[in-house]
Order: structure tokens, then C-alpha cells, then sequence
């Protein structure tokens, strides 16, 4: 497994985990401000540009997945938006591996997938895929964004469940309850560099992947999670996330963590250390 080096993890998280020793396993995530989505294509035999992005980003999650589902579901989105995502999926390695793909639309079958009503569930579900919005045809709608936002606690819980999540850039409604004080800022420029971290998460990918289209966001204030892209001439965090760790334990290998009613008190404890330390800094 690709490894992203391991972050100090500040006493109150430590704290946190011995008050509540049934560990569950915390699933992994890559969180982009791109539209990549809306910069790829396909040709007969492989994903070019940002469709492969996508594809290279549920390849490094799927390993790291430990909840027993093996169905990547894109959540919203209809058009473009979705034959990216499918597209990412068809060719991933992920389907020789056992995995299916679904896909479903509207503010009313979200609310429900996390009711865990119908066929498709996020019981039922190993990686949630959502798209980027407003920035590709066919992206997540108002009502949909909406929907996520409302649904922030249980998307906590499926995650705190070793589900996992890729993500581009809508408006991340969510962020804030899976990361508290963290957020996505708008941020608008061409050209995403890859750090160390990003070119061992997504092999074979290329800044000039990347860049073939203008990026939305950067985050802010995540604390401790690793850095996979940052804007070309910004240098700001466009990409971070961890395959081989959990949202607020992002260590190689899956990480023993609180049950996910407590997701919130270790995403605080890592923001409280990132602010720590760039008060140092």
C-alpha cells in the first residue's frame, strides 16, 4: 500500500480514543476543489486529463475501505457529471476486484440513501462519489447541495464506518461537520501541482492531468490532513486527503479510531493543532 507519513496526533485525541474503546475503523477520502469532471474525456481505452484524476483517486480509496461494500455510487449529478464518474469507474481496476457502480439523482433519493431506504444505501455503499457542482453540466443542483448539507452527520457516519469519499468542487456544505473549521475557499486559477504525497497517491498522473481546466477551491484551516495538489502559482492546498489513513487519522494502513459519534472531537483536536502550529510557525 502507498504510504502517506504519519501525523502527530495532539493529546486530546489521544484522550478521545481512550474514552471510547470500541474502535471502529474511519474511512479514507480525497477532497478536491477542481472540476475535474468538467476537464477529461475518454478515448476507447483509457481516461485522459481529469477523468483520469477521478479514476486514479477510487483506485488509491478502494484498498483502504474497510465497511465489506464493494459499490462505488455517484450521488447526484446527471449528464457530463455522471459519464465522468462512470467513466472513472469503467476504466478503473476497481470492477476486476468485485466492485459495481450505481448512480442516483435528486434531493429525495440522497435524503433517502442516507435514510437507508431503498436499494441503494449508504449501508449498502463503500465509496461515495459527488461531482463538482455548478462547474460541469449536469452537477449537483441546489436542491441536491442542499440535501448533502442536511445529510452532513450521517456522510460523518458513513465515513466513521470505513466508507469512503471523493469529492470535487461544490460547495461543500458538509465539510465543516467532518472537519470542524475547515472549509473550502473560492479560488480560480489553471495549474495544480502535485506534492510528494499526491504523485504517490495517484500514480501515472500528471501536473499537465491536473491543469487541463481552471480549478474553483482551495481549503482552509484542516489541520493535520496531507496535502496531494496545490495551485501551480498560488501554491494553496487544491487537494488533500488520505488513502491509507481516516479524515481526522490520516496514517498509512486502516487506524483504530472512536465510534463515529466522536469523528467531530478528532477533527476538532487536528484543526486546534494545525492552528497551533502555524502560530509557531
Amino acid at each position: 500500500m502507498r504510504t502517506i507519513g504519519k501525523v502527530f496526533i495532539a493529546a486530546g485525541v489521544a484522550a478521545a480514543i481512550a474514552a471510547h474503546p470500541g474502535a471502529a475503523y474511519a474511512g479514507p477520502f480525497i477532497l478536491a476543489g477542481t472540476d475535474a469532471d468538467d476537464h477529461g474525456s475518454a478515448s476507447a481505452t483509457a481516461n485522459l486529463q481529469g477523468w483520469l484524476f477521478m479514476q486514479r483517486s477510487i483506485e488509491s480509496l478502494a484498498p483502504a475501505v474497510v465497511n465489506g461494500s464493494k459499490v462505488v455510487v455517484s450521488l447526484g449529478g446527471t449528464s457530463t457529471a455522471l459519464a465522468a464518474k462512470q467513466s472513472a469507474f469503467t476504466f478503473s481496476n476497481l470492477a476486476s476486484q468485485g466492485w459495481t457502480f450505481q448512480s442516483l439523482s435528486g434531493a429525495t433519493a440522497i435524503n433517502n440513501f442516507f435514510l437507508n431506504s431503498g436499494s441503494v444505501t449508504a449501508a449498502t455503499t463503500g465509496i461515495i462519489m459527488l461531482d463538482s457542482g455548478i462547474n460541469v453540466s449536469g452537477g449537483l443542483g441546489t436542491s441536491e447541495e442542499a440535501a448533502l448539507t442536511a445529510n452532513a452527520m450521517p456522510l460523518n457516519n458513513f465515513l466513521g464506518a470505513g466508507g469512503g469519499l471523493f469529492s470535487q468542487a461544490n460547495s461543500y456544505g458538509f465539510l465543516s461537520t467532518l472537519v470542524p473549521g475547515a472549509s473550502a475557499v473560492g479560488e480560480s486559477q489553471t495549474g495544480i501541482t502535485l506534492t510528494a504525497a499526491g504523485s504517490g497517491e495517484f500514480p501515472g498522473l500528471t501536473n499537465a492531468d491536473l491543469s487541463a481546466g481552471p480549478y474553483h477551491e482551495r481549503f482552509a484551516n484542516f489541520g493535520a490532513i496531507p496535502v496531494l495538489g496545490v495551485g501551480a502559482s498560488s501554491g494553496n492546498p487544491i487537494i488533500i486527503g488520505a488513502s491509507g489513513g481516516s479524515i481526522i487519522d490520516p496514517t498509512p494502513g486502516p487506524s483504530p479510531v472512536p465510534e463515529p459519534a466522536t469523528l467531530l472531537v478528532m477533527g476538532a483536536a487536528l484543526a486546534g493543532l494545525g492552528a497551533l502550529r502555524r502560530k509557531k510557525a
